[in-house]
C-alpha cells in the first residue's frame, strides 16, 4: 500500500503542552549518513521490508496473539558530568515501565481514543525489562553510568559502551543533543550494530524528576521506530506538508499534525486521521494500531540487526530479564564535589554518586584534610594548606563493597599573589602555566590541551605562545588555562585584559570559542569578562582547512577586554577558556593586565608601579598614575638600553589621577620612566 523510504528517527515529546516548544526529528542527516557510511544498510533494509510483506501476509489474524510475549532487555547508559544529566536509576526505571504501559495498551488514558480507532488500538505484547546481567556475566541493575564530556551535543559518537545490540535494547541519555531541536532519535533496524539504539535528552526520559509527565512518551514514539515503524504520515520529519503514507494498512493517510485535532480530516473526507497515534506529533498520542503491531512483530522476527535474539529464553536468561530471582549488585564506587577550586579554609562538600546497588556504607579518607575520615554519605571537609588533594570512598552494600581513589580531586589555594601590574610573554618556561596557575582538564582527554609552543612567530624580540589544539580536538571540549593569583588592592577602573590572538576558521561554519573569565574566591566560581569571540570573529586569517600555525605577527590580532569589576579585590585569577568546534588552532600571546592605582604616595608608588594600557601595544599607549599629594614627575620613553628617547612631562603635578597618552611608537621595546621626587619607576612597553 505505501512505499515507505527507510530513515532514522528523531522525535519529540508526544503528550506535551501546546505552550511547550515542539522538538521535531532530523532524520535526513542521519540517513544520508548512514547511506554513506554503511554499503550494507540499503540491502539490509530493503531484505527487512521483504521479510515484513511475508510475515504480514502468512499472519492469519493479525488480532489474535501467538501466546508469545515479546520481552526486550533494556540497558540505560547514562552520559553525565555530574550534572541534572546524571538521572536518577528511579528516572530510568520510570521510563521503563511507561515503556511497557503504552505497548502493552496498560495506559488509562485509552479510554480517550475516538470512536473511528477504538476497534484497531492495539496491545502489542511487548515488555521491557531493565538487564540484571551484563555482557560479561557480572550482576548488574540495567543502568550504566558513563563520566564523559560527549553528555553535550550528543550524537552517534557518543554512544559509548554499547552492549551488544541483538541482546540489549541500548539506550543513551545525555544532556544534550547535536541538534537542538530534537529530544531523541533512534535507529530502524538494518544499520551500525554499534549505535543501533536510541539517544535521548535527559529531560525526556520518563515523566518524574527531571523529565515530566509531558515527556513521558518521547521513547515510546523512538522505540515505534526501533521496531520499524515511520511516522503515521510518511517518510519525512516535517508534519503538515504533504500527505502521506507509513506502509501500514490500517492508520489512514495523514498529513501529519504538530497539534491535537480529533476531527482532523484533509488527507481523504470525511476519514479522520488517526492523531492520536504514538507515531504522529500531535501531542495526545495513546495507541499503536493492529497493523503497526504486525509490522513491528515481524522487526521482531527478523534476524536483521538481530532483533530476532532479544526476546528469546536463551537470551533472557542470559540478560537476566526472565523473571529469575534478581540479585543485589555490589556497588560501583564513585563520588564528586561541590567545588574543585578552592581558597584554604573552604568548605568542599563530597557526594556519593555510587551506582549499580543501594550503598549502606560509606568510608571516606581525605589525606590532608579536617576531618582525615568520615562515615557520612555526604562529608563535609576543610583545608588549611594550599595543595592538590585526593580522597577515597569506599561504598559498600550487602553484596560486598568497591573503592575508588580519585587524585587531585580538590585544588587548594592561599592568598599568595601577584602584584600589578601583570604582564606574561611565555618566553620564559616557568611563565606557564605559572608558579601559581594551572590547566584545567575537565574531561581528562589527551588532546586540546593548552600548551606552550615555540616558533609561532609573534611579537618582535618573541616566539613562544600558548596554543590549544583545535584542528585534532574533541568537538564541544572545553579547556582552561588560570593564571596566577593577581592583588588588585588599591587598584581601580579602567583595568584592561590585553593580548594577542591568532587563529583560522577551518570552514565557513567553525565555531571555536575563546573567552576570558575571572574569579576572586580561587576559582571556585567564576564571571565573564568582556571578551567572548567565536567562529569568524575570533578568526584572524579567514578560512584555512589545513592545521593552522601563524607564520608572520600580520596573523596575529591586538584584543582588549574590560574586567573593572575586579578593582580593589585581592586574589584574583583569570581564566582562558576554548570550547572546540573541531575547527583550527588558536594561539595566545602577550598578555598584559593594567590598571590605575588610588591613595599611593611615593614609596607606594614605587612598591606598586604605575598602569601601561594595553601593553603590549600597536602604536597608541595611555599612561595612568595617581599622587597621593604634590610631587615632581618626570616621564621619559628609553630604549632597551636606557638610552631617554623623548621627555613627555617635567613639571609639579598635586594631588589626584593622571592619564597621559604616549606618542605613537614604531614597532620595538620601550622603557617607560616614571620620575616621582627624584625615584624612577620603571615599566617594559612592547609596540608590535
Amino acid at each position: 500500500m505505501k512505499n515507505l523510504l527507510l530513515i532514522l528517527a528523531l522525535t519529540v515529546s508526544m503528550y506535551a503542552s501546546a505552550e511547550e516548544p515542539r522538538r521535531h526529528c532530523y532524520n535526513t542527516e542521519y540517513v544520508n549518513q548512514q547511506i554513506q557510511n554503511d554499503p550494507q544498510y540499503q540491502q539490509n533494509r530493503a531484505e527487512l521490508e521483504n521479510f515484513t510483506r511475508e510475515f504480514i501476509r502468512n499472519a492469519q489474524v493479525q488480532r489474535s496473539t501467538n501466546g508469545t510475549i515479546y520481552i526486550i532487555p533494556v540497558v540505560f547508559h547514562i552520559l553525565h558530568q555530574y550534572g541534572p544529566e546524571n538521572i536518577t536509576d528511579e528516572q530510568a526505571i520510570d521510563c521503563v515501565n511507561i515503556m511497557t504501559r503504552d505497548f502493552r495498551k496498560l495506559n488509562p488514558d485509552t479510554v480517550d481514543i475516538i470512536a473511528p480507532f477504538v476497534s484497531i488500538a492495539a496491545d502489542c505484547e511487548i515488555e521491557f525489562r531493565l538487564a540484571t546481567i551484563d555482557p560479561n556475566g557480572n550482576c548488574t541493575n540495567g543502568i550504566d553510568r558513563i563520566v564523559t564530556n560527549k553528555t553535550y551535543l550528543a550524537d552517534d559518537a557518543s554512544k559509548l559502551n554499547p552492549w551488544p545490540n541483538n541482546k540489549y535494547l541500548n539506550i543513551w541519555s545525555a544532556y544534550s543533543l547535536l541538534n537542538s531541536a530534537a529530544a531523541a532519535y533512534a535507529h530502524y533496524p538494518g544499520g551500525s550494530n554499534a549505535t543501533d539504539g536510541i539517544m535521548s535528552r535527559y529531560d525526556y526520559v520518563g515523566s518524574i524528576n527531571s523529565s515530566s509527565p509531558s515527556h513521558a512518551r518521547t521513547l515510546t514514539h523512538e522505540i515505534g521506530h526501533y521496531f520499524n515503524l515511520a511516522h503515521v504520515w510518511g517518510s519525512n520529519n516535517t508534519p503538515g506538508i504533504a500527505c502521506g503514507d507509513d506502509g501500514v494498512a490500517d492508520t489512514p493517510i495523514s498529513i501529519g499534525w504538530d497539534h491535537c485535532d480529533l476531527a482532523g480530516s484533509i488527507c481523504n473526507p470525511p476519514i479522520i486521521e488517526n492523531v492520536q497515534n504514538y507515531m504522529e506529533y500531535s501531542y495526545c498520542d495513546i495507541m499503536f494500531t493492529y497493523g503497526q503491531k504486525a509490522r513491528m512483530h515481524a522487526a521482531l522476527n527478523s534476524s536483521i540487526s538481530g532483533r530476532n535474539n532479544l526476546w528469546t529464553p536463551a537470551n533472557l536468561a542470559a540478560t537476566g530479564t526472565d523473571g529469575s530471582p534478581i540479585t543485589i549488585c555490589t556497588p560501583n564506587a564513585d563520588f564528586t564535589t561541590n567545588y574543585t577550586n578552592a581558597c584554604t579554609g573552604a568548605a568542599i562538600t563530597f557526594y556519593d554518586q555510587s551506582w549499580n546497588a543501594d550503598v549502606t556504607g560509606w568510608n571516606w579518607s581525605f589525606p590532608g584534610g579536617t576531618p582525615a575520615t568520615s562515615t557520612d554519605s555526604n562529608p563535609t571537609v576543610t583545608y588549611s594548606a594550599a595543595g592538590l588533594y585526593s580522597a577515597t570512598l569506599i561504598a559498600s552494600s550487602v553484596s560486598g563493597s568497591d573503592t575508588i581513589l580519585r587524585t587531585n580531586v580538590v585544588r587548594i589555594t592561599d592568598t599568595a599573589m601577584t602584584s600589578m601590574p601583570y604582564a606574561n610573554d611565555f618566553e620564559d618556561s616557568v611563565s606557564f602555566p605559572g608558579v601559581d596557575g594551572w590547566i584545567d582538564n575537565p574531561d581528562n582527554s589527551s588532546t586540546g590541551l593548552w600548551t606552550r609552543v615555540s616558533n609561532a612567530n609573534t611579537t618582535p624580540g618573541g616566539s613562544h605562545a600558548l596554543k590549544i589544539n583545535n584542528f585534532n580536538n574533541v568537538d564541544g571540549q572545553v579547556d582552561s588555562w588560570i593564571t596566577p593569583s593577581i592583588d588588585f588592592t588599591n587598584v581601580t577602573f579602567p583595568i584592561n585584559i590585553a593580548f594577542k590572538v591568532a587563529n583560522a576558521q577551518r570552514s565557513s561554519t567553525s565555531d571555536d570559542e575563546l573567552r576570558v573569565y575571572y574569579s576572586n574566591n580561587c576559582g571556585q566560581s567564576w564571571l565573564a569578562t568582556t571578551y567572548n569571540k567565536s567562529g569568524a570573529t575570533l578568526s584572524t586569517v579567514g578560512v584555512l582547512t589545513s592545521n593552522f600555525t601563524p607564520t608572520s605577527a600580520t596573523q596575529w590580532r591586538q584584543e582588549n577586554a574590560n574586567a573593572n569589576p575586579v578593582q580593589n579585590k585581592p586574589n584574583v585569577r583569570f581564566k582562558f577558556q576554548n570550547t572546540s568546534d573541531r575547527g583550527n588552532n588558536v594561539y595566545v600571546d602577550d598578555i598584559s593586565i593594567t590598571g590605575v592605582y588610588v591613595g599611593l604616595d611615593e614609596a607606594d608608588e614605587l612598591q606598586s608601579g604605575f598602569a601601561l594600557y594595553p601593553n603590549p601595544s600597536e602604536g597608541q599607549t595611555t599612561l595612568s598614575f595617581s599622587l597621593s599629594k604634590t610631587s615632581k614627575v618626570v616621564v621619559e620613553i628609553k630604549n632597551i638600553l636606557g638610552q631617554t628617547i623623548s621627555t613627555i612631562d617635567e613639571k609639579t603635578l598635586s594631588a589626584g589621577m593622571y592619564e597621559n597618552k604616549l606618542p605613537v611608537l614604531t614597532s620595538g621595546i620601550y622603557l617607560i620612566d616614571v620620575t616621582v621626587n627624584n625615584k624612577h619607576h620603571i615599566r617594559k612597553l612592547i609596540v608590535s
